[in-house]
């Protein structure tokens, strides 16, 4: 576990200590900052060999009360990865967010980065997970980039 260094008394649910990627179809795009390089070639890697390791809270939201935490449900233990079965498409879809303000991807390029991930690992409410972070993402702010593509691939994961 690793403590939040920006919000009093927080734990994160889940800490990355290795450098993961994805590989897709998203082309000509160049971005690299301590947790994140996006490469021309369509490779993502987030770097969570930085630092304490690359930590965030699995699906959103959540929320405690009374000492429980409620919200979102991150599934089911992927039997390949013994995680559960959205912690890498949370992951991904979570560091692009905390940096839309700066990588050449969009919202939707985002949102459906995180769909592809969800469908490849044989999650079952996938869609309704993309549902909610289309209708709901716009909340968190604005994104430096517009869309350029729909059709996206992710063809490998490090995983």
């Amino acid at each position: 576990m690793v403590k939040s260094s920006s919000i009093p008394n927080k734990v994160y649910k889940f800490v990355h200590k290795q450098d993961a990627f994805i590989q897709t179809n998203i082309l000509n795009r160049n971005f690299s900052n301590d947790w994140l390089t996006i490469e021309d070639n369509g490779r993502i890697i987030l770097k969570g060999s930085h630092g304490q390791g690359y930590a965030w809270d699995g699906c959103s939201p959540k929320w405690v009360f009374i000492d429980i935490t409620w919200g979102t449900p991150d599934g089911r233990f992927d039997v390949r990865t013994e995680l559960p079965i959205t912690y890498y498409s949370s992951m991904f879809h979570d560091v692009f967010y905390q940096f839309k303000a700066d990588i050449p991807l969009s919202r939707i390029e985002t949102d459906i980065i995180f769909k592809q991930m969800l469908l490849q690992t044989g999650f079952k409410l996938s869609d309704i997970y993309y549902f909610f972070v289309r209708l709901f993402g716009g909340i968190y702010g604005k994104w430096k980039t517009v869309a350029t593509t729909d059709h996206i691939e992710v063809s490998q994961t490090s995983w």
